[in-house]
């Protein structure tokens, strides 16, 4: 450097620097074959760091569920015994190598996932063979996981979201699994025994419903060595899986359905507005998540900046579409004192129609692409993180290059994109308003929204 020249390089700090031409994020290549027993393997190789990440994915969640919560109890249970090793020794030996195993179940898929350093990975993963493959069920394990269940879900229902969110889902599924909570409830945790855990895993835990992602320090050649052994003990099934449409979960309702939800005691309201939506693989993504996200899926919201900035009737408020396999809905979400709860109500549909009668300004489009794009790289921190994306592409039915045109699919939205999406998604006459709180209170001010129903969960 020049120091003679030195004000050349003097930066004017009153004024920001002009960004960048906008690029693609390079998503990590990866392998991927399918097995002649039906498993999908994707490998991502990553020697930066000595770990590997193994998520385990099964394609069927509470949507298949036979028993509402049958999905979710057999995932759970495979941690709690096999026929070499109790619950006990599985968690001691998991922490001894300092590994992380987890688990988890949603609507359409369920999962085990693993974490560990590379030197301990044949003994993580024959471990995580073992729960896969060879899970016992035993009926004093089940009666334990059975107790623990009711009572969170008996304590859930002190809570106003959760009172307020089943009803919502029972209502716009209607006869749908869908409209089912994936733990089950009370009463139906009761019907479900060592039989019926068993005969989900067997129809269901199978090769041909399962995906392996491989990601960190593992070559696809090591990875496929390692699903051969899996393989061995995996078992298939010829039960063919339904899949319902979106016609069959459309609501016929004309007008707004008000659902409210009696809360002892309640001194604020529960709210969640919205309605069925579609699948994630039918819906104009781009578009909708840039619209979401100006009307309620940001802090700086249209929604949460009418709630709680202008009106103070809130601490936060928020809208999203839960977008599944087979179908979705779209909802706003948020608490607010009891003697409010109407004007709440009016200040979201008042929002929800400006979005589909007005076209966004260009500032709010030019800034909520910069929030997403500028987000985007940071969701791909982790193999975790990266494991789910490749996941997502292969549940969802998306392009392998998905992730590498993101950016530029997200810039590429104008504002009549938006406005379609929102003329295409929002309907505010045709919303279900579910509410948990005061029900005496509240049938006084809803019932200028629609029919009212008071429900119990």
């Amino acid at each position: 450097m020049n120091f003679e020249n030195m004000n050349e390089y003097h930066l004017d700090r009153s004024k920001p620097p002009k960004p960048g031409i906008p690029k693609d994020v390079k998503f990590p290549e990866f392998f991927e074959t399918k097995t002649a027993s039906g498993i999908t393997v994707l490998v991502i190789q990553d020697n930066m760091l000595p770990v590997v990440n193994v998520r385990f994915v099964f394609k069927a969640g509470s949507f298949h569920d036979s028993i509402p919560g049958v999905s979710a109890f057999t995932v759970d249970m495979l941690s709690k015994g096999t026929s070499k090793m109790t619950a006990t020794e599985i968690a001691s030996k998991i922490d001894f190598y300092g590994a992380t195993l987890s688990y988890g179940s949603d609507y359409d898929v369920n999962y085990v996932s693993i974490y560990t350093l590379k030197k301990y990975f044949d003994n993580v993963y024959n471990i995580t063979s073992d729960i896969i493959n060879d899970a016992i069920f035993s009926d004093e394990e089940i009666d334990r996981l059975r107790t623990q269940k009711i009572n969170s879900i008996l304590s859930f229902k002190d809570e106003g979201e959760y009172l307020a969110s089943r009803a919502f889902k029972k209502f716009v599924y209607g006869k749908n699994t869908y409209a089912n909570p994936v733990e089950g409830d009370e009463h139906t945790l009761k019907q479900i025994n060592r039989e019926s855990l068993i005969n989900f895993n067997k129809n269901f835990f199978t090769s041909e419903n399962l995906i392996i992602a491989f990601v960190g320090d593992i070559s696809p050649d090591e990875a496929l060595k390692y699903v051969e052994r899996l393989e061995q003990g995996s078992q298939t099934s010829n039960v063919k899986h339904e899949t319902k449409t979106d016609s069959q979960l459309t609501i016929n309702n004309s007008r707004s359905k008000v659902l409210l939800v009696n809360k002892r005691d309640a001194v604020q309201s529960s709210l969640k507005v919205g309605r069925i939506s579609k699948s994630r693989s039918d819906v104009d993504f781009f578009p909708l998540t840039i619209m979401n996200n100006i009307l309620g899926g940001s802090f700086t919201s249209r929604i949460n900046s009418n709630l709680r900035e202008r009106n103070g009737y809130t601490y936060g408020a928020r809208s999203y579409f839960e977008l599944k396999k087979y179908s979705g809905d779209f909802s706003v979400e948020t608490e607010v004192k009891g003697d409010i709860t109407a004007n709440a109500v009016n200040e979201i549909i008042f929002e929800i129609k400006r979005m589909r009668d007005e076209y966004v300004s260009d500032a709010e489009l030019s800034i909520m692409k910069n929030y997403i794009t500028g987000n985007f790289p940071l969701q791909l921190e982790t193999p975790g993180a990266i494991a789910s994306r490749v996941i997502a592409l292969k549940l969802f039915d998306l392009e392998d290059d998905y992730y590498q045109k993101y950016i530029s699919n997200v810039n590429a939205v104008t504002k009549e994109d938006v406005k379609k999406a929102a003329e295409e998604y929002l309907h505010p006459d045709n919303l279900v308003l579910s509410i948990a709180g005061n029900v005496k209170e509240l049938e006084k001010q809803m019932k200028q929204f629609g029919d009212i129903e008071v429900v119990t969960i």
